[in-house]
């Protein structure tokens, strides 16, 4: 059976204090906090479901690299598309995008990937 996605918001009132114990607890399993009250109002109706975990410090900068990436490699099809068409691409357009990729490619290798436990 295919996934559905969630298309109706329900909300809800807590305390302080049961907002910050929902915070802590889901802070514990991993997830946000929609998440995991999401998660303990399927299993209290008996249909459990899988729950996205937050990402951890690698992933988000993986994505942070990817997005980078992203626009560097936008900037590069434009510098290669105004040369194939006669234009003069600037030296310093070209040292701009070798700064970026360099810059990138110090944060990829500083990254730290978290061991699996």
């Amino acid at each position: 059976m295919p996934e559905q996605r969630q298309t109706i918001v329900t909300t809800f009132r807590l305390s302080l204090e049961e907002r910050a114990a929902l915070d802590a607890s889901a802070d514990a399993a991993g997830v946000g906090p929609s998440s995991y009250a999401r998660r303990a109002v399927m299993a209290a109706v008996g249909r459990a479901g899988a729950v996205r975990r937050k990402p951890d410090g690698a992933a988000k900068a993986i994505g942070a690299a990817l997005g980078d990436l992203g626009r560097i490699g936008n900037n590069i099809n434009q510098l290669a598309r105004h040369a194939h068409v006669g234009g003069r691409v600037p030296a310093e357009a070209l040292a701009a995008v070798r700064q970026e990729l360099a810059q990138l490619t110090t944060a990829v290798l500083s990254v730290r990937l978290e061991r699996p436990r």
